[in-house]
């Protein structure tokens, strides 16, 4: 009986001990846990710095407005651009549009990189393209934008009012990151290499420069 004793002391000795080292899991479990937490809000308060924060293309109807926008860029169709856009009066005048458009005549492989807005009806749009010039043989890459694109009663429009000081602020802080300086990068790359290859572009961007 006293052997039985002993061997029911023991079990709850081994039992007191595994609820202990189950314990202590759990305790640094939560701390592990509590320290992810900060982790991942830092994580999104330097979000500015993560790598490839953009997509490519991913919303189609995002694409669809920006390639219906630019074409009516180049061909100066002043109702398309204000179907367009927030402010449809933008485009009353379209003067500068028209001589734009004299000079850019075409924009072709339009890519688009987006970024989340600042709240869920908004997206940032960075497009590149092929620019058609006239009197230029090359097509070098052009970025275009950003676009500040949002959502208006299940549409998308460009937003080409006065944005706010936070909005800016957020696109500017956007337009530094690593990933969105690559883009930048992508295109200067190619200017560069058209330059070094057709004189005409070359001369193109001498009188753009001066």
């Amino acid at each position: 009986m006293a052997k039985n004793r002993k061997q029911e002391v023991k079990i709850k000795k081994m039992l007191l001990l595994v609820w202990t080292v189950f314990i202590m899991a759990l305790i640094s479990l939560g701390v592990i846990a509590y320290n992810k937490r900060d982790t991942v809000k830092e994580d999104l308060d330097m979000s500015f710095s993560t790598r490839f924060s953009y997509q490519t293309n991913a919303n189609p109807d995002i694409n669809a407005l920006i390639i219906t926008y630019l074409s009516a860029m180049s061909s100066s169709d002043q109702a398309t651009l204000q179907s367009c856009v927030v402010d449809p009066t933008q485009y009353d005048n379209m003067s500068t549009v028209q001589s734009q458009s004299k000079v850019i005549t075409a924009y072709k492989n339009i890519n688009c990189y987006t970024v989340e807005g600042m709240d869920e009806n908004s997206t940032v749009v960075y497009a590149i393209a092929n620019i058609s010039i006239v009197n230029v043989e090359s097509t070098p890459l052009d970025m275009l934008g950003p676009y500040y694109v949002v959502k208006k009663d299940g549409h998308y429009l460009i937003d080409n009012t006065m944005l706010s000081q936070e909005v800016s602020d957020y696109i500017g802080k956007l337009n530094r990151t690593s990933d969105i300086q690559d883009l930048y990068k992508m295109v200067k790359d190619d200017e560069d290499k058209k330059a070094e290859q057709d004189p005409a572009f070359k001369e193109f961007l001498n009188r753009l420069n001066n």
